[in-house]
């Protein structure tokens, strides 16, 4: 007893000494692909880290509606003075004097309306008599202030597009709904980077509600949304299910250990195999990707090592009334070994699946089921070598019912049959292409955040342009051709686009608008012309003359410059142009698509190496189906693999599928009930079906040979252990956890029956 004390001290140590050493990682970024064309690569880049993922989105509601506009105010200085973020929309957004003074300066170079024919007189004449009559209203401060040296309107136009937001309402300096009840809306962009880090969401979060609390909001209520609110509500989501569920399962397991077997000790002999196979797998998975193990490879790691939990219970089941652990060990190895061994090389399908985090799966638990079965053949006996553990004798009508049970081949059979048969009338199974329905946030959550985006016109990005790679004066210059091609399709296959280019002309449109600008003579006679008759003093619009000077000799602005100088305007264009690296990327955002084929046809007449079309939905759903099938073919390799491993290690093709009957009718019958219940497979489904497999080769190779009542009873308390383990996870909340436990709920019952009913009828009386 004293020597498995101290192994269990000695592997708490050595897997908290690994933990602190290499820790697991939790950036979901290193668990999905990279992608298998452009279009998917730059999605999933900006999906692990784009500017997108540090967007907050926020509602207000359940006050006055002045009352929730001071709390809005309120809330967005908290924020700004906070440090934490990049920008924050309220509906007071203005720009200070320094950007004023910039975009000001620039304003002929930045505008679109910068043409020959805007310095006309012509052009000219409206403008000044639309300023004569503003001077007269209750806009004339602003207009004597900018009307003389500007009298185009390229300034207000410009500021306008900048921090305008045409879906939204202002009242009270708050934005607010336009339908609905009362409800201010705020948007924030934490600080550059936080979308690669966690701890960073969390700090912006945080800091948001802090800043909330802070206004004082009385009955007001805050709706906070947002990529970094999904994530950490998937985290918590997922921590509450896998507490509960470990609490649940393990006091179940131990409850019902304890009354198979009536000792204590079994519970530090199957707690020795787990520990060891979970510290191997953790440290070799580490060595082999640099020592980075991602979170969710390790938690379904440890999930698929639950089929160790079955090798201890099996040693001390199996063992004679006269035998030693080591002699029982000797005795049930080759078995052992064999089944180990092919759930390992069943589990090498997912090395081949191309998806790293399900090669980091693979790579875990393999290794950890071999050295959980080492540990159970040689270090097991060496800790208790005179341990005196058994199970109680079976239940009577359990007995009496497995024996019924046993050599049923022909009902076996029916059962496959009947289950191959439903589900080819179902048209097999259906395989989940939409990522969203993986998604542990609520539905109410995902509606809610859906719901921000349209009261903020906030873009629901469903379809988009990459541009570039490339240098600025590339990107933008992609940009501006991708304005000019899809202006014909505005109304029609989409409603409005962003572009990069609406904030930031390129280098080149920038000097042709300079070249627009009329020479000083001629800019004098247009201005005389169209001032003819109008009471204006004659030298009343020399600071726009002055101003056309100093704007053809201006260097084109760039976005360092922006960003140096103008934060809010820069805010604007930081997550439509940005930097991959040493080279520019931008995006461009389609917004009201009504016909995405339309776009795709137009991008591909385009025919621009810098311009790449992205349907968000359909490329997820070619890339997960393109990974499903590779999974799926490397699944069917490895099932061959087992096959081949199986027909070396029990010496015939007869015996081996005899084996390998109850394996394959176990995942028949398990496909067709999730079918038949309306789950559609996603590939963490595919890795519990391999775990299943795993499990069924343990209860075929155990009970195709001589079993006895002892055998069985051995079995069953597997079965019981690993639907106590795993099939509480069907209960769970988040998605994939309840598919996982689901699958291996269906799978190991129908793996245990099945094995049982294939089982040699002599041992009906054994």
């Amino acid at each position: 007893m004293r020597r498995l004390l101290a192994a269990l001290l000695l592997l708490a140590a050595l897997g908290g000494g690994l933990g602190a050493l290499v820790g697991v990682r939790a950036d979901l970024a290193e668990f999905l692909p990279t992608g298998r064309s452009p279009a998917s690569t730059f999605l999933f880049r900006e999906l692990q880290s784009g500017a997108a993922t540090t967007l907050l989105l926020a509602g207000m509601e359940g006050a006055e509606p002045a009352e929730l506009a001071r709390v809005s105010r309120e809330t967005a200085a908290g924020l700004r003075a906070s440090g934490l973020f990049d920008f924050v929309g309220d509906g007071t957004v203005t720009l200070g004097e320094g950007e004023q003074a910039l975009l000001f300066r620039y304003r002929y170079l930045l505008s679109p309306e910068t043409r020959p024919e805007a310095f006309t007189a012509a052009a000219l004449r409206p403008k000044l008599e639309a300023l004569l009559e503003g001077l007269r209203s209750a806009a004339s401060p602003l207009l004597a202030r900018f009307g003389f040296t500007d009298p185009t309107g390229a300034f207000l136009g410009l500021a306008h597009a900048f921090l305008a937001e045409s879906r939204l309402e202002v009242r009270d300096g708050a934005w607010f709904a336009a339908e609905g009840p009362p409800r201010a809306l705020l948007i924030a962009r934490a600080r550059s980077g936080a979308g690669l880090d966690a701890e960073a969401q969390r700090q912006a979060i945080a800091a948001f509600r802090a800043a909330f609390e802070a206004a004082k909001p009385g009955p007001a209520q805050l709706l906070l949304s947002g990529p970094g609110v999904f994530a950490s509500e998937a985290a918590a989501s997922i921590r509450a299910d896998v507490r509960l569920i470990t609490l649940a399962s393990g006091g179940l397991l131990a409850a019902f250990l304890l009354w198979r077997y009536r000792s204590l000790m079994l519970l530090g002999l199957v707690a020795v195999p787990l520990a060891a196979g979970t510290i191997a797998g953790f440290a070799v998975t580490a060595l082999v990707f640099g020592g980075k193990v991602q979170g969710i490879a390790f938690g379904f790691g440890m999930t698929m090592l639950g089929v160790t939990v079955d090798y201890p219970i099996l040693l001390a089941s199996l063992r004679r009334p006269e035998e030693g652990l080591a002699a029982a060990a000797r005795r049930i190895w080759p078995t052992l070994r064999l089944a180990a061994a092919s759930a390992a090389t069943g589990l090498a399908a997912m090395l081949g699946s191309g998806f790293p985090g399900l090669v980091q799966l693979g790579v875990f638990a393999g290794t950890g089921l071999l050295v959980a079965a080492a540990t159970t053949r040689w270090v097991l006996p060496w800790l208790l070598p005179e341990a005196r553990i058994a199970a109680r004798p079976l239940p009577g009508p359990i007995r009496a019912g497995l024996g019924m049970l046993r050599g049923r081949r022909r009902l076996a059979g029916g059962v496959v049959l009947g289950a191959g048969l439903l589900l080819l009338a179902l048209g097999g199974p259906a395989w989940q292409r939409d990522l969203a329905a993986l998604s542990p946030v609520p539905r109410e959550a995902q509606a809610l955040d859906g719901e921000l985006r349209r009261q903020l016109g906030a873009p629901d990005v469903r379809v988009l342009f990459a541009l570039g790679p490339g240098t600025e004066a590339e990107v933008l210059a992609a940009s501006e051709r991708l304005a000019e091609a899809v202006a014909p399709l505005l109304g029609q296959a989409l409603q409005g686009i962003d572009l990069p280019s609406r904030y930031l002309p390129s280098e080149a449109t920038q000097r042709t608008r300079q070249a627009a600008l009329p020479a000083a003579g001629m800019a004098q006679a247009a201005l005389a012309e169209a001032m003819a008759g109008l009471p204006f003093r004659p030298t009343a619009f020399a600071p726009f003359l002055a101003a056309l000077g100093e704007s053809r000799a201006l260097a084109p602005l760039t976005a360092a410059a922006l960003a140096a100088e103008a934060p809010t305007l820069a805010a604007r264009l930081s997550p439509l142009l940005f930097r991959r690296g040493e080279a520019a990327q931008g995006v461009a955002l389609a917004q009201g698509v009504r016909d995405p084929a339309a776009l795709a046809a137009m991008a591909q007449r385009l025919g621009d190496p810098r311009i790449l079309f992205i349907d968000v939905k359909a490329e997820t759903e070619g890339l997960l189906d393109a990974y499903s099938r590779a999974t799926l073919l490397w699944a069917l390799a490895g099932a061959g693999l087992v096959l081949g491993l199986l027909a070396l290690g029990l010496g015939g093709v007869r015996r081996t599928f005899r084996v390998a009957g109850p394996i394959g009718g176990a995942l028949l019958v398990t496909l067709a009930a999730l079918t038949a219940l309306g789950e559609a497979l996603t590939l963490f489904h595919l890795a519990s079906l391999l775990l299943l497999a795993g499990l069924a080769i343990d209860y075929s190779l155990f009970l195709a040979g001589d079993a006895t009542d002892d055998t069985m009873g051995a079995i069953l308390n597997c079965a019981v252990s690993t639907l106590l383990t795993f099939g509480l996870l069907a209960f769970c909340g988040t998605p994939v956890l309840h598919g996982i436990g689901l699958t291996v709920s269906i799978g190991v019952a129908s793996a245990f029956l099945l094995a049982c009913a294939m089982a040699p009828r002599p041992l009906l009386h054994a």
